[in-house]
């Protein structure tokens, strides 16, 4: 059996199966809260099947990857669909398994999970072209200028986050994990990057949330869930992490840092950990429904999913 199907698809069932701005949101958050604002996709209707990525443009317009229509669908403000691009296959603007979305300017960057490179659409879902890229990418952001930060699965080596062009060169690198030989997926992450371009890292089998300068400095590393030991189950004789620590994380308009915890935390893939730039654990809040990642848009708005992938929640941001 191919390993590197292993890999992913074991991957892919951690992360998935498992106005303007409100008043404050200063340092001095005690307390986060949600308003559901916007609900697209459910039960009784095909908007969306099983969502994966999401993202937004300046305009309110959301975009969505659906990974069992293998489409990328453009939303407006108010939840209506105006286009849909995509079909199952692997030829130019089509997937096989559409995982991770970002949007800066006019372009929308879309992965495959087992594809090498990042698909390049704009706002209209005209397919552009690949940006290649050396690695299997595990998280995915939009720098502005048609620069890109994506992290790469390391096999023999530790992953690492790259900083790619418009033609998929390597501007900077660095590795946040601490030193090689810590096992197949271990340090599998997910980032977001300040307007400074310092990244905030958070580990999906590791008790680790970290910042980092873009020269590959720490800054700082903490803990919040007490794990003792990485948890391990055997695949095909290689052991491999089982118990999710941190999902995602996302950047608020104030610069807060938003963990989403995975099965370790005491509301599984529910709770979300609000810290300020420097660490420090202001709040925490809980989901109203699990979900496999989190984005903040330009307003403070938070996306979130339900119904097993079905929905696609948007909630303003409460404060106090």
């Amino acid at each position: 059996m191919n390993m590197r199907r292993i890999f992913m698809g074991f991957f892919f069932a951690a992360l998935v199966l498992g106005p303007a701005y409100a008043a404050g949101g200063g340092d001095a958050v005690r307390k986060v809260g949600l308003e559901e604002v916007l609900s697209i996709g459910g039960l009784d209707d095909q908007a969306l099947f099983q969502w994966t990525g999401v993202a937004t443009d300046g305009a309110g317009n959301i975009y969505v990857l659906d990974a069992m229509d293998f489409s990328l669908k453009k939303f407006g403000p108010d939840g209506r669909l105006l286009k849909k691009a995509g079909r199952k296959g692997q030829g130019p603007g089509e997937f096989m398994a559409p995982r991770l979305l970002a949007c800066s300017g006019e372009r929308l960057y879309a992965t495959d999970q087992n594809v090498f490179g990042v698909y390049v659409f704009d706002r209209e879902l005209r397919f552009l072209g690949k940006i290649p890229c050396p690695s299997l990418i595990l998280a995915l952001a939009a720098l502005g200028d048609g620069r890109l930060a994506v992290a790469v699965m390391g096999m023999a080596s530790p992953g690492k986050v790259l900083v790619l062009d418009a033609d998929g060169r390597v501007l900077s690198e660095f590795i946040p994990a601490e030193g090689p030989g810590k096992g197949i997926l271990m340090d599998s992450m997910s980032f977001a990057q300040d307007k400074d371009g310092q990244f905030y890292v958070a580990y999906l089998f590791r008790d680790s949330v970290e910042k980092w300068t873009r020269e590959g400095n720490r800054l700082w590393s903490k803990a919040f869930l007490g794990q003792k030991k990485i948890a391990t189950t055997e695949v095909q004789s290689l052991a491999l992490p089982s118990e999710t620590c941190f999902k995602d994380v996302a950047l608020d308009a104030f610069g807060h840092v938003f963990v989403l915890g995975g099965k370790l935390s005491k509301h599984p893939s529910r709770d979300v950990y609000v810290l300020d730039k420097y660490g420090a654990l202001l709040a925490t809040f809980t989901l109203p429904e699990p979900s496999h990642c989190l984005h903040i848009d330009g307003r403070n708005y938070l996306y979130a999913r339900a119904n097993d992938g079905i929905t696609l929640k948007k909630y303003k941001i409460l404060y106090d």
